[in-house]
């Protein structure tokens, strides 16, 4: 991704409410759909998905009797404050780097 000196403040600026959204569930994609061609958001919106996929894994996970209480209450924890965090982040018209989230984020395709 294009550093933040790249980008415009006119194109943070259209783009970041959506960019926002793109960390509440699944709605990252309206940003791919919305915002075809604001790169502020499609950086959001890849860090979005990725933590989205996580959440998944982690629902999935908790379903595994006694230990799944675990796994629900660590994914509430870590994804909230992820999710907190990259809105922040959006809102305040940053490009921020979630560790692992971020790596995945870049190597993504879409």
């Amino acid at each position: 991704m294009s550093k933040k000196e790249d980008l415009s403040l006119e194109e943070i600026k259209k783009g970041a409410g959506l960019a926002a959204l793109s960390y509440v569930f699944f709605l990252w994609i309206l940003a791919f759909l919305i915002k075809k061609d604001n790169r502020f958001t499609h950086y959001h919106a890849r860090h979005g998905l990725v933590i989205f996929i996580g959440e998944v894994i982690f629902a999935v996970l908790s379903l595994i009797p006694l230990i799944g209480g675990i796994f629900y209450v660590l994914g509430i924890i870590i994804f909230s404050v992820l999710s907190l965090y990259g809105i922040y982040s959006a809102l305040t018209g940053r490009l921020c780097r979630i560790p692992i989230v971020t790596d995945i984020a870049e190597k993504l395709v879409i």
